[in-house]
């Protein structure tokens, strides 16, 4: 259950209540701030991942010294916060990097809701590949494929089904948690969820079939493609084959327009199906965002040490020849798609609400 923090000694809020998040911008990424075992911590609002991380100030971080400015901004755990959570230690893989967590269970409060005995990791030294925002990830996937060798997420643990990520005022962005979505005034454009378990991913990303990625209004895709809604990522992150696809068509363009007019990067998904309206048209945000005092428009090619998606899956297709299947190219579409609008993911009823 769901308590709320009070100096009256009331009874608990109802778990009902949606949680309002504020968020604060560093280093490319939105962090919020909660508590466990009533130490207070700062972890990245990632989409992209499904498990509440901290960190304990270990290996080269603390032979360096630099303990205090790393637990000061983010937040340090000890290894044996809390309670063992029965769970072996493994490697945690992520697109800045890896690294060893021990399983914990803990007290987790976030926005003053309290939430008991909560499994989490808690990380020791991270090999980075760099790209990371500094603070672990607050992991905001929900739902895993039934495997014994996946840690439960930290949404599974909670009764929340919906994310709305509000972005309008880059000022003051906040996340909502709730276990529905309330109802959207105005202009809003939906698109279906796909889930990439289907293929062998390990968790349910909140992923979106691609219609069209254009680079200077030239469609660059020449494979089936999804896109996972990343908060996790800046910009945008494609694989090497996509990028030099890119960067060509930018170069290209840059010879007619100049260099800082070129680049420019839309994606287009397909409207909720048996609607009549337009496709859903997110577009990069390009240059400094005053509000930020930061660009967001950001494109790299995802490091090969990262791996894919579809690892685990891939592993095992690796020793039997007849369970290879295809599977859609992957791209990591990022906040600066997602800056000025409202993003709304509904995990139950698969869908995403942009407005």
């Amino acid at each position: 259950m769901c308590g709320k923090a009070n100096l009256m000694g009331l009874p608990a809020a109802s778990a009902s209540d949606p949680l309002i998040l504020p968020l604060e911008f560093e280093r490319g990424a939105f962090l919020l701030t909660f508590q466990v075992q009533g130490s207070t911590f700062r972890g990245v609002a990632d989409t992209g991942s499904p498990f509440l991380l901290v960190a304990a100030c270990v290996g080269a971080r603390r032979a360096a010294g630099r303990c205090s400015d790393y637990c000061s901004r983010y937040g340090c755990s000890q290894r044996d916060v809390g309670r063992s959570a029965g769970l072996a230690d493994n490697i945690i893989s992520f697109a800045g990097g890896y690294a060893t967590a021990v399983w914990r269970q803990g007290d987790v409060q976030l926005g003053g809701c309290v939430l008991s005995h909560r499994t989490l990791g808690v990380l020791g030294e991270t090999q980075s590949f760099g790209g990371n925002a500094g603070g672990p990830n607050f992991g905001l996937i929900k739902l895993a494929a039934e495997d014994s060798e996946i840690r439960p997420t930290f949404l599974s643990q909670t009764p929340y089904t919906t994310l709305v990520f509000d972005f309008r005022n880059m000022s003051n962005p906040v996340l909502e948690l709730a276990e529905k979505l309330s109802p959207w005034e105005g202009e809003r454009a939906e698109t279906m969820l796909t889930d990439l378990r289907d293929f062998g991913a390990g968790v349910q990303y909140y992923a979106v079939v691609v219609e069209e990625l254009l680079v200077d209004h030239v469609n660059i895709l020449e494979a089936k493609t999804v896109a996972i809604l990343d908060t996790g990522t800046t910009g945008l992150v494609l694989p090497k084959s996509l990028f030099f696809s890119f960067d060509a068509v930018r170069r290209a363009s840059a010879q007619e327009v100049g260099i800082k007019r070129a680049g420019n990067v839309e994606v287009r998904f397909p409207p909720l199906p048996g609607s009549s309206g337009p496709s859903v048209s997110l577009q990069l945000r390009r240059g400094r965002i005053p509000d930020l005092d930061a660009a967001l428009d950001i494109v790299t090619p995802l490091a090969e040490d990262a791996g894919s998606v579809f690892l685990r899956a891939e592993l095992r297709e690796m020793q039997e020849e007849n369970l290879r299947i295809e599977r859609p190219s992957v791209i990591f579409v990022g906040l600066g798609f997602f800056a000025g609008l409202r993003m709304g993911i509904d995990i139950a009823a698969g869908k995403v609400t942009f407005a």
